[in-house]
């Protein structure tokens, strides 16, 4: 598979997220209707324990991986390539199964310190049993996002959600009137196995790549045991990359670990934090809200229509972020191993700019028609003015997102988890200082803050490292103007879209269309969103 642009890896990515996220919304819909609120609430005290030791055992080392595959990719070490996911992957596959091992011999006290509910036993056996050979995985998957090649582990990633439903469609009539604990294991298999189908599917592509490179990289099987000819030791000599000077093949091994833990490392701690502050943040949030006045169920309302109903209409466009994030990671770190340093640079440039441009026309799209979205999702819950309110907080996430990305490609994984803790340490205290005050909107203060901090921090780094300067005019200014224009002009038509004697969904649904053409419509009559822009990004152009 030829390497694509860097737009065209974002859109694929940003592609496959929109498909999986919309499976998932079906999966998510069929489980919630079919296992009960029981079993539902049995499997959302797996589901963090899963997430958690993923996280552990691979957090970092496909970043990792994908960085140093794009750099031993642009000096054409095919071979190196396939040994740093190779070692990555054993490396991830051998922790596991000490820790799950571990864990499985323990299993009853796990149990105990955890969920305190033997009905979660059965599941959370099966949860330790896979988690070795799905986290290992995460390596040759960061190998494809080093080659830029995304395909294969978007297909990947759309064959899991499908996996997945179609077997608990399947196998749900085997478990029906088992009880909360076996409709708990039955969601619990399905994500396993959707995972399993994944990890296979990455692995065949992998296992292909490889034996179609395999003439780059070893002797013609015709000599078996004669000498190769001196162009082909030539080659072979030309070949060896960062990490292959040597021919032992235990120090080999032993310097890639090195490196990959070097940089996986920080990742790890940088997630780990993370997830650890956005716990205490989700439990602080509710006894805070109590402090501003309102009654325990009250505080868990406000809170649900936060995190549970706003927050994931504003994250749901983070997939291009998060898509650019993971394109950029191996775009940046080839560029500079070829040192073309104007390329990095223009690369950062357009995602910033790009970034900037996606979220300032989502947060006009959401403060326009915060009601009429809030009431087509979720009808009568009074979640229109909190979304309002919280969509100014996308454009901050999503540019931070991009960022950190960026921080990859450089290889400043310490800064990124510097600045990154610092703006969560900043949105904490703010969480914990202004919410008795200003109730939930002092959340949305506390969240623009912390990622203002973060955002500050990443471009200063950025910027003493490649030099770049804000492009205020094309990143800002021009973009903010279209999304003002774009909230008036949409404000404007809004009562035209209502019709007596029409269903008043209707209505709302016309009132959603007509806010996101009209501002998309506007930053195309102004030049801001080019036909250029949009060539490169759907078609194969250069980076």
């Amino acid at each position: 598979m030829a390497r694509r642009s860097l737009k065209y890896n974002a859109a694929i990515l940003t592609a496959t997220g929109f498909v999986v996220k919309i499976l998932g919304f079906f999966y998510r819909i069929f489980i919630a209707n079919r296992i009960g609120a029981e079993g539902l609430g049995l499997y959302q005290l797996m589901t963090p324990i899963y997430s958690l030791l993923v996280l552990v055992l691979s957090a970092g080392v496909s970043t990792a991986v994908s960085r140093f595959v794009a750099e031993e990719s642009s000096k054409s070490t095919n071979r190196t390539a396939f040994k740093i996911a190779s070692v990555a992957a054993g490396l991830v596959l051998g922790a596991g199964i000490i820790i799950c091992g571990i864990l499985l011999l323990n299993l009853d006290t796990l149990v105990f310190i955890t969920t305190n509910d033997a009905r979660t036993k059965d599941s959370l056996f099966w949860i330790l049993i896979l988690v070795p050979p799905i986290a290992a995985v995460s390596a040759y998957k960061g190998y494809f996002y080093g080659k830029q090649e995304m395909i294969p582990n978007s297909i990947a990633q759309i064959i899991e959600q499908m996996t997945k439903l179609v077997f608990i469609i399947l196998m749900y009539d085997l478990f029906k009137g088992k009880g909360a604990d076996k409709m708990c294991l039955l969601a619990v298999i399905a994500l396993l196995i959707g995972e399993c189908a994944n990890i296979l599917t990455v692995y065949i592509a992998f296992e292909i790549k490889k034996r179609r490179s395999k003439p780059l990289y070893n002797a013609d099987e015709k000599t078996k045991g004669k000498n190769v000819s001196r162009a082909g030791n030539i080659i072979r000599q030309r070949s060896m990359g960062r990490f292959d000077k040597e021919s032992n093949t235990k120090d080999e091994k032993k310097r890639l670990i090195k490196q990959i833990g070097k940089v996986a490392l920080p990742l790890s701690v940088n997630r780990l934090l993370l997830s650890t502050l956005g716990t205490i943040e989700n439990l602080i949030i509710p006894k805070r809200l109590v402090l501003h006045g309102l009654s325990p169920q009250q505080s868990l309302e406000e809170f649900g229509r936060l995190t549970g109903m706003a927050s994931p209409l504003v994250f749901f466009p983070s997939m291009l972020p998060m898509a650019l994030a993971t394109a950029l990671v191996p775009a940046i770190a080839s560029a500079i191993a070829c040192r073309k340093f104007n390329v990095a640079n223009r690369q950062i440039s357009q995602s910033i700019r790009l970034t900037l441009i996606m979220g300032l026309i989502f947060t006009a799209f959401f403060t326009s028609c915060a009601h009429e979205l809030a009431e087509l999702v979720y009808p009568g819950k009074n979640v229109g003015a909190i979304l309002r309110l919280y969509s100014i907080t996308g454009v901050f996430i999503y540019l931070q997102q991009t960022m950190l990305g960026i921080l990859n490609g450089l290889s400043k994984e310490r800064a990124m988890l510097t600045n990154t803790l610092a703006g969560s340490l900043v949105r904490l205290l703010g969480v914990w200082l202004m919410i008795p005050v200003l109730g939930v909107n002092a959340y949305v203060y506390a969240v623009i803050a912390g990622s203002g901090v973060t955002i500050v921090l990443n471009f200063i780094t950025i910027t003493k490292l490649t030099g770049i300067s804000i492009d205020i005019g094309s990143w800002v200014v021009r973009p903010l103007s279209a999304a003002l224009i774009g909230i008036a002009i949409s404000l404007l038509l809004k009562p035209l879209m209502v019709f007596t004697g029409v269903d008043i969904r209707i209505s709302y649904l016309m009132v959603v269309a007509m806010s996101i053409v009209t501002i998309v419509a506007i930053y195309l009559i102004m030049g801001i969103i080019k036909r250029e822009d949009i060539e490169r990004w759907f078609l194969r152009r250069g980076k």
